[in-house]
This record gives C-alpha cells, sequence and structure tokens, in this order.
C-alpha cells in the first residue's frame, strides 16, 4: 500500500497583539488511494483541532512518497508563521498566490 503526505494548515492561536498563529503540518498515511488518504488525514486532523483548538483550512494537499514505509499517521513537518491575516487570507496568500499550473504541451 502507498504511503501519502498530507498537508494541512490551521490557525494555532492568537497573540496578545492580536496577530494570529499559523500551523503547517504534514503528516503520513498509509492508504489504498488518495481519496482513502484524505479521509484518514480528515479524520486525524478533526482529532488535533479538537485537542489543540484549533481552526483547520478546509484544504488539504498531499503527495505520494516513494521511499521505505513510514509510520501511520506520523507528523513530518509543522512550522510556525505569524500574521494579522485570517486564515482564508494567509492560506490564499500562502499557497494560491503563487500556484503553479503547467502549461499543456505543444504538438
Amino acid at each position: 500500500m502507498p504511503w501519502y503526505a498530507i498537508r494541512t494548515v490551521y490557525k494555532f492561536g492568537e497573540k496578545p497583539n492580536g496577530n494570529n498563529v499559523f500551523e503547517e503540518r504534514v503528516v503520513c498515511f498509509n492508504a489504498e488511494s488518495w481519496t482513502d488518504a484524505h479521509k484518514k488525514a480528515a479524520l486525524e486532523s478533526k482529532a488535533y483541532e479538537e485537542q489543540g483548538g484549533f481552526t483547520s483550512h478546509p484544504e488539504q494537499v498531499g503527495y505520494e512518497q516513494d521511499g521505505e514505509n513510514l509510520i501511520d499517521g506520523y507528523e513530518l513537518w509543522s512550522e510556525l508563521f505569524e500574521s494579522e491575516a485570517t486564515l482564508e487570507d494567509f492560506y490564499s496568500n500562502r499557497y494560491a498566490k503563487f500556484k503553479y499550473t503547467p502549461e499543456p504541451p505543444v504538438s
């Protein structure tokens, strides 16, 4: 079964100065398909939200791992950011603003 790494972005908290703190978190899942990986990621994300009192952005992005077996549900990456932006604006500025879409090949 393949391994998938799924990224979720959370509003992690708010600082006393009013700035929001966001977490970019990547967790791996062993799954039969992308659909199954995203289902597992959604469940894990919901539990993480409830445990920490966080709010997640609804879009999750992932990639299929091509190496050795990993540990299901293991956190691969986490990074915190500070901004006055809302979760939607932070996500849009960080991920959607510079999204690369390849040109189709010319025949």
